[in-house]
C-alpha cells in the first residue's frame, strides 16, 4: 500500500574330527572333548557328518566333525548350563553350513559360523545382551554380545513443546491474541497479521483507534475507528495480512513492517515465477462513518533489488485491486473515478484497470489499480491469480524486467478519514509455483 494513496541399529565351534575322518578314512566315532560333562559322538565317514553330542552340565560343548564332501554339515551341540556355546562345524565343498548351536542358560552366545565352499553362513546365536538405546533423543544401537544380535535402538523421544517463532522472537499467534500498537504483528505461520497505521502515524493523528486480532473462531480481522486526521486521502491506514516482505529496502524509513520476510517462497525473481495467487476464503468488511472512506483490497509489489540484502530496494511498481470499496468512491465529486481501461480474467473472477501512474509517491515507483468486475463486495471469496495480472501489466506497459523481484502480496483495509468498522478473513492461502501456505496457529 503506498504512502500516497489508499490503497513462509558362541554358536557352536566347528570341530575338526569330521575334517580328519575324511582324510584318513576313519570310521570310528570322534569324540568331544571332556569337561565335565559326556562326550559327545562324531560323524561317522559317510556322506552326512555326525551330530554334535549335547555337552553336560558345565561342560564346554563337543565340537563338530566336518562333513564329506557334498555332504551337509553337522549341527552344533547344544551348550551345557553356564557353558560357552560350541563353535559351527565349518562346511564341506558343496556342503550346507552348520546350523548354529544353541547358548545355554546364562550363556555368552556363540559367533557366527563360516560357509564351506559353497555353504551358507550359520546364523549368529541369539542370546546376546545388546544394550538398549535410550528415551528421548533417538537412542543410539546397543553393543552386540559375543556373536549375539545387536541390540535395539531406543525409541525418539517425543518433540520439545517450544513454540514456533519468527527471526524477531515473535511467537505463533493463537486465538485471542491481539495487538493496538502501531507496528506490532501476529506471527501467523508464513505471514504477519499487522496492525499498520502508517497514516495516522505520519498525521500524527493521536485519535485513531485500531487493533489486529485472531477471534475465538480463528478467523483473523482488525477493528478500526479513524477521526478526521487530515491527509486529504493520502494517507490511509492498512491493517493487513502480509506474506513475503516490503520492496523499500532494509533501512528505509518507508518499512512499516520487518525487513526479513515472512516466507521462504518470496521473494522471487520473475525469470523463476511460474504462479503466484491467493485464495480468499469470506474477506468480510461491516463499515460505518459520517463520511467513510475505504477499500479491501490485494495488492503485490515489484522491486529491482531484493530487499532482504539491500538497503534500496529499487521499488519498481505497486499492483493494487480493489474488491469492496465505498460505493461513492468512484464518483467525480466525492471519490476518485476511473480514467484507464482495459480487462483481464485473473482467477475466479475479471478485474478491470481503473488508474495508473508512472510517477507514484512522488515519482518513486510505478502504480497499477484494478477494480473487481461487478463489485464493489462488502464479502468476497474467490482466487486471484497474481501471475494473469503482473502479466496482463507486462504486456500493455513496457519497462518490467525478469531480473525483478516479486517481493510480497498482501491483503487488507485502507481506512481513511471518518471511517469506522471491522473486517475479518476466515482464511487465506498464498501459492507460489504451486507451494502453498495457509494460516498457522499455536495450539
Amino acid at each position: 500500500m503506498s504512502k500516497t494513496r489508499l490503497t513462509y541399529s558362541r554358536i557352536g565351534f566347528a570341530g575338526t574330527c569330521i575334517a580328519m575322518a575324511i582324510a584318513f578314512g576313519w570310521t570310528s566315532g570322534c569324540s568331544s572333548p571332556s569337561g565335565g560333562g559326556d562326550p559327545g559322538t562324531g560323524g561317522s565317514s559317510s556322506s552326512t557328518a555326525g551330530t554334535t553330542g549335547s555337552a553336560g552340565n558345565g561342560a564346554t560343548a563337543g565340537t563338530t566333525g566336518n562333513g564329506g564332501d557334498g555332504a551337509t554339515a553337522g549341527t552344533t551341540g547344544s551348550a551345557g548350563s553356564t557353558a560357552h556355546g560350541g563353535t559351527t562345524g565349518s562346511a564341506g565343498n558343496n556342503a550346507t553350513a552348520g546350523t548354529t548351536g544353541s547358548a545355554g542358560n546364562n550363556a555368552t552366545a556363540g559367533t557366527t559360523g563360516t560357509a564351506g565352499r559353497g555353504g551358507t553362513t550359520g546364523s549368529a546365536g541369539n542370546s546376546a545382551t545388546g544394550t538398549a538405546g535410550t528415551t528421548g533423543t533417538a537412542g543410539s544401537t546397543g553393543t552386540a554380545g559375543r556373536g549375539g544380535t545387536t541390540g535395539t535402538a531406543g525409541t525418539t523421544g517425543a518433540a520439545g513443546t517450544g513454540v514456533r517463532m519468527d527471526q524477531d522472537g515473535v511467537p505463533l499467534g493463537k486465538a485471542g491474541d491481539t495487538t493496538s500498537t502501531s507496528k506490532k504483528y501476529i506471527n501467523l505461520g508464513d505471514m504477519r497479521l499487522i496492525n499498520n497505521r502508517w497514516g495516522s502515524d505520519a498525521l500524527n493523528c493521536g485519535g485513531t483507534q485500531q487493533s489486529v486480532m485472531i477471534n475465538s473462531d480463528k478467523t483473523v480481522g482488525w477493528t478500526f475507528t479513524r477521526p478526521a486526521c487530515g491527509g486529504s486521502r493520502g494517507d490511509p491506514d492498512f491493517p493487513e495480512v502480509e506474506f513475503g516482505v516490503a520492496p523499500f529496502g532494509t533501512t528505509s524509513s518507508l518499512l512499516t513492517t520487518p525487513k526479513f520476510s515472512s516466507t521462504t517462497l518470496l521473494p522471487i525473481q520473475l525469470k523463476d515465477l511460474t504462479s503466484a495467487s491467493v485464495n480468499i476464503d469470506n474477506f468480510f468488511i461491516s463499515i460505518s462513518g459520517s463520511s467513510p472512506y475505504w477499500d479491501n483490497n490485494v495488492e503485490f509489489w515489484i522491486s529491482k533489488n531484493d530487499p532482504r540484502t539491500s538497503t534500496d530496494g529499487g521499488v519498481y511498481a505497486e499492483i493494487i485491486m480493489f474488491t469492496g470499496w465505498h460505493a461513492s468512491r468512484l464518483q467525480q465529486t466525492v471519490g476518485w473515478p476511473c480514467d484507464k481501461s482495459g480487462s483481464v480474467t485473473a482467477g475466479t473472477t475479471s478485474y478491470n484497470l481503473c488508474h495508473q501512474s508512472d510517477d507514484w509517491s512522488s515519482g518513486h515507483w510505478r502504480f497499477f489499480n484494478f477494480n473487481i468486475n461487478q463489485g464493489p463486495y462488502s464479502s468476497w471469496t474467490g482466487k486471484m491469480d497474481v501471475k494473469a495480472l503482473l502479466d496482463f501489466v507486462r504486456s500493455k506497459y513496457s519497462g518490467f524486467t525478469d531480473t525483478m523481484w516479486l517481493t510480497r502480496i498482501e491483503v487488507g483495509t485502507e481506512v481513511d478519514d471518518n471511517t469506522s468498522g471491522t473486517a475479518k478473513i476466515k482464511n487465506l492461502t498464498f501459492e507460489v509455483n504451486g507451494q502453498n501456505r495457509s494460516f498457522e496457529f499455536a495450539q
